[in-house]
């Protein structure tokens, strides 16, 4: 692979999220013109197509039917970087420069919302389950995953992922996190309305006889003044008690 031409760009005039020099990690770096994660090849960016919607050049004819898509060349493949970086000195750039960009972020308080107030017992049932928003945006989140490893050179081998690869599985593990617990709080208030109602039932007919017996007698007056448990007759004049 021969280089573009270009003079060489050193690695500490990059900026640090430009780059990629973790130990372990196949070393990435950002095309300059397209602006694209692409893997350092003998301290030169692979050769890539232009991640730009820019028509190819058109030449003559050679084939028939509907011309096919194919993007040109990227000017920024094969460009030489020249790692004047270890490590170590890169982590602490990449710190330094998100520190910065953390000290210019507004000192204004945001107010966090109230905590909502959970969802009564009984209306536990009425949960709703997974919108149709939510899941299209499962859907596509799943979607980009595999258009982009579709067009990433280092996320294709399936060894290494790069820092958008990577972004992308943490934005899709996060919208499954969402759908599955939908789900499963769905689930849980239909099981938690239907199980105790069999019971209940069951419970209510094993007493049903019982009730409805002692309902009657207590609409029953005995007759006579003693009751019928053969106990003593209940005075009908005054009685005095003297101790």
């Amino acid at each position: 692979m021969r280089h573009n031409k270009r003079a060489p760009i050193k690695a500490s005039r990059m900026r640090p999220e430009h780059l990629n020099l973790r130990e372990g990690e196949t070393p990435l770096a950002v095309c300059p013109d397209c602006e694209s994660w692409h893997r350092l090849t003998r301290s030169m960016i692979s050769p890539h197509r232009d991640s730009s919607d820019k028509p190819a050049k058109s030449g003559e004819r050679r084939y028939v039917g509907e011309k096919p898509e194919r993007r040109r060349r990227c000017p920024g493949s094969a460009q030489r970087i020249t790692i004047d970086l270890t490590p170590e000195r890169w982590g602490q750039a990449l710190l330094a420069a998100d520190s910065t960009a953390t000290g210019r972020r507004s000192a204004r308080v945001t107010r966090k919302p109230r905590t909502a107030v959970p969802t009564p017992v009984t209306r536990l049932a009425s949960l709703p389950a997974p919108s149709a928003r939510l899941l299209a945006v499962r859907d596509q989140a799943r979607a980009a995953i595999h258009e982009h490893r579709s067009e990433c050179e280092v996320c294709r081998t399936g060894r290494a992922r790069c820092p958008v690869g990577r972004e992308l599985e943490i934005r899709a593990s996060h919208t499954d996190a969402s759908v599955r617990f939908v789900h499963e709080e769905h689930e849980a208030a239909l099981r938690a309305m239907a199980a105790p109602a069999a019971p209940r039932r069951q419970q209510w007919r094993r007493v049903n006889a019982a009730v409805k017996r002692t309902d009657q007698q207590r609409s029953t007056r005995p007759a006579g003044d003693a009751p019928k448990d053969g106990g003593p007759s209940v005075p009908e004049t005054p009685v005095r008690i003297t101790a």
